[in-house]
């Protein structure tokens, strides 16, 4: 055999071999969880209530870091750039972050190739909620209030958060002319939504369904083509306008380049530590269907979201100002 095929095929066994004691030792310090949301919020609490699952489980440390702003760009970026080793995970909202691509040209980092996907943790879908002034019950009146008073305000959580794009997306599709006004965090929009500051809000159940329980609020339909498990009392948007689906996607992401040994360990630790009980009862309480899926499936998912809304981006003109 050849000098030259002998090396190639070492390298080959090195790298198997490094792949294996990866797996076997991984992790040998604390692990990092970055989560680019203001703490409070759903997502910080999924991520926190997942760490002191993992904790026990990978037998180090799992900690959350918040690193909120620039519609999750800056823990983004953070990860992005971090050693692919495994020690540093992002955990976002992956619909946010598929929006990201096609409404921030400027980034130092490619959305869909810096990162190793590893695991979806849960799915929620957004809700249409509106003031009792505004005298909309159902989708369909309040298209129609809208039509009559053009450029209605319409609160979400940030620019380019999916809050924001899924509103966006349901006034392209009703052919409504709204306006959009962010603010920061998800509980805040709602109680501008309270003092009647704003007409509407796209926002998340947790963040409304108590003001909505007792009349305080209106919940329209869930962003979704079907009646959901996790809020069956709220009709589906879906059932009057096709296409207008929109959800916080709680997934994580690892630095592209992480061993794959290393991100299956990954994977199946999250998906274990989704069946916790109190995990489940966290979830449960947010309105939030766990979900575990192969990091194949994560890509796939990345990327059919990123098509469909490069498309609303490009069909609304929406910027990040």
């Amino acid at each position: 055999m050849k000098a030259s095929k002998v090396n190639a095929l070492a390298l080959v066994l090195c790298a198997l071999f490094a792949a294996g004691a990866n797996a076997q030792t991984y992790p040998i310090k604390p692990v990092r969880i970055v989560v680019p949301f203001a703490p409070g919020g759903a997502t910080d609490t999924f991520s926190r209530a997942l760490a002191n699952e993992l904790t026990p489980m990978l037998g180090q440390q799992v900690l959350v870091d918040s690193r909120p702003g620039a519609g999750t760009t800056i823990g983004a970026e953070i990860v992005a750039k971090s050693p692919p080793d495994g020690y540093t995970l992002l955990f976002t909202d992956l619909s946010t972050h598929s929006i990201t691509p096609s409404l921030y040209r400027k980034l130092g980092y490619d959305p869909l190739r810096s990162f190793a996907p590893v695991a979806i943790a849960n799915i929620s879908p957004l809700v249409l909620v509106v003031h009792p002034s505004v005298g909309a019950k159902t989708v369909k009146e309040l298209i129609a209030v809208a039509k009559r008073n053009p450029g209605m305000a319409c609160g979400n959580s940030g620019v380019g958060t999916v809050t924001h794009m899924t509103a966006e997306k349901f006034a392209m599709l009703a052919d409504i002319k709204m306006t959009a006004v962010s603010y920061k965090g998800g509980a805040v929009p709602v109680i501008a939504l309270l003092g009647g500051e704003i007409p509407m809000v796209v926002t998340t159940v947790p963040a409304s369904i108590e003001h909505v329980k007792k009349g305080r609020l209106v919940a329209l339909g869930l962003f979704a083509d079907k009646r959901s498990t996790v809020a069956p009392e709220i009709p589906a948007i879906g059932e009057t306008l096709k296409g207008a689906e929109g959800a916080v996607i709680s997934g994580v992401l690892a630095p592209a380049g992480t061993p794959r040994a290393v991100i299956d360990r990954l994977n199946a630790a999250f998906g274990k530590a989704n069946e916790a009980p109190k995990v489940k009862e966290i979830y449960a309480s947010n309105a939030a269907e766990a979900i575990h899926v192969t990091p194949a499936a994560v890509q796939q998912q990345l990327e059919r979201d990123a098509k469909m809304w490069a498309q609303v981006v490009a069909a609304t003109g929406v910027t990040p100002n």
